[in-house]
């Protein structure tokens, strides 16, 4: 697959396609660039993965701080926009726990098997308290690269989130049986999983070692009195993420800036993250590429890419590993600027 490097050019398919030069032509258009490069690649690059996602309790979480912590314990933040969507770059080490605070100072939280999205929400924080054996989060988050909680038991306390709320999900317009909360695409817009958090409002009532939790209606009334022995049967749930109906969605291949507009079930999406002396440019995202690449050499050995990377750039390093890739890279004229981009390939 290749991507002219000017925008107003449409994409073309080929047989032997480069996601990398895709990804790169697309980003490097973003930063203004022109048409010809030859690459050169060097020592790998540390290798981080890129959780985006949407955090709203049914409004936006505007200009909240999202914290991510990988397997190990390290740590990374990131601002949500007004829209509540954000994005946010943490090293490479799954499973990953993230955190929110809300503008009443409230703290939600979320986790993630993978990269892609990992949404932040009440649903997200009524599963994983679930599955953190109905114990205060904020431990379970301080703990986090010793907390030893798999993503199995997380989707299972998903299940449970959903058979609770089933006669909810429907009335939405939401299908029960599929839909992720944590890894379901969504806009804090009023329709589909934002319409059920609009009608909501949980809360959570914690002593030093347990928390009960309540979800009522908008005028205080109770909706759903929780059951942690729900039975789940027929509720089959996995990490790829699906649209906020849960049975995935149409789309052709699009590239545009900000988040993914058009996920189409059974292809990857490819969120491409870029810093150009220390400045981070807006993100790009392609919709409807067929495949992800099979390996480092496939990511960082297209052949095109000399083809359609910008003139006066040398790409300094390339690395690659299951769905993330990452190149350093100097454009050298008309004078030096030293930067990094990320390429996170999302299959829905």
């Amino acid at each position: 697959m290749k991507l002219a490097t000017r925008s107003t050019r449409p994409l073309i398919l080929s047989a032997g396609f480069s996601l990398l030069a895709i990804a790169a032509a697309a980003t490097l258009t973003a930063c203004g660039g022109g048409d010809d490069a030859v690459a050169t690649a060097t020592a790998p690059a540390a290798v981080t993965v890129t959780l985006i996602g949407t955090a709203a309790t049914g409004a936006p979480m505007a200009n909240a701080l999202v914290t991510a912590t990988n397997a190990k314990g390290v740590q990374a933040t990131a601002r949500t926009g007004t829209d509540g969507k954000f994005s946010i770059g943490v090293a490479d080490a799954a499973p990953y726990a993230l955190s929110v605070t809300d503008a009443s100072g409230k703290v939600w939280y979320s986790f993630a098997a993978q990269a892609g999205v990992a949404n932040i929400t009440p649903l997200t924080t009524l599963a994983l308290l679930d599955a953190n054996g109905q114990k205060p989060l904020a431990d379970l988050f301080k703990a986090w690269a010793s907390a030893g909680l798999s993503a199995d038991a997380v989707l299972a306390s998903a299940r449970k989130v959903n058979a609770n709320l089933q006669a909810l999900m429907a009335a939405n317009g939401l299908d029960a049986s599929k839909l992720n909360v944590f890894a379901a695409p969504f806009a804090a817009d009023h329709t589909g999983l934002d319409a059920l958090l609009d009608a909501m409002r949980v809360s959570f009532n914690c002593s030093a070692t347990a928390c009960s939790q309540s979800i009522l209606g908008a005028q205080g009334n109770v909706l759903v009195s929780w059951n942690g022995n729900i039975a789940t049967t027929g509720i089959t749930l996995s990490w790829a993420a699906t649209d906020n109906t849960g049975t995935g969605s149409s789309g052709t291949l699009v590239v545009g800036l900000g988040s993914c507009k058009a996920p189409k079930a059974g292809t990857y999406s490819l969120v491409v993250q870029t810093v150009a002396a220390g400045i981070a440019i807006p993100e790009i995202c392609i919709d409807g590429l067929p495949d992800k690449p099979a390996s480092q050499a496939d990511f960082c050995g297209g052949a095109d890419i000399n083809a359609q990377l910008p003139a006066g750039v040398s790409i300094k390093s390339c690395t690659y590993s299951g769905n993330v890739g990452s190149i350093t890279a100097q454009i050298i004229t008309p004078f030096p600027i030293d930067y990094a981009v990320t390429y996170t390939f999302v299959k829905h």
